[in-house]
């Protein structure tokens, strides 16, 4: 018998940066029921649309789940089963470069106050100018 974790209802949210480390925008998106893990990855593949909408083609992941890092890693060494991870993976073809990079928990403070702007449930994802960020948070 396989124990699978109970449904997550969360905010996927963060702010994107460019190569200086400037906001340019920041994103949430509610999630209603699903697992941690899924989480993580609609965080990833929403990042990487945004970025690919505004025209960057060098990209570094930073995602504070290890978990969501191997299972790309293993998405592009075997394939993947995953919508989510094959979403990613294309994704990251149309990218010139990108790489991803584990951070700790507490690197994410900024994504953490993000999340606290909505506090809706209204599926889809949003966009939070860096106007928006600044003014809010005060930083």
């Amino acid at each position: 018998m396989r124990l699978s974790k109970p449904p997550y209802a969360g905010r996927i949210r963060g702010p994107l940066r460019d190569q200086k480390g400037t906001r340019i925008v920041g994103y949430t998106r509610y999630l209603s029921n699903c697992e941690v893990i899924d989480s993580e990855l609609w965080g990833i593949l929403d990042r990487l649309q945004i970025v690919l909408d505004r025209g960057f083609r060098k990209v570094l992941i930073r995602t504070d789940n290890f978990e969501a890092i191997n299972l790309i890693h293993e998405g592009i060494r075997d394939g993947s089963n995953s919508t989510l991870i094959t979403r990613i993976l294309l994704s990251l073809k149309l990218l010139s470069h990108w790489n991803l990079q584990h951070i700790p928990r507490e690197d994410n403070e900024i994504a953490d106050k993000i999340v606290k702007l909505r506090r809706d449930r209204e599926p889809g994802l949003r966009l939070i100018d860096q106007d928006n960020v600044s003014s809010l948070l005060n930083v």
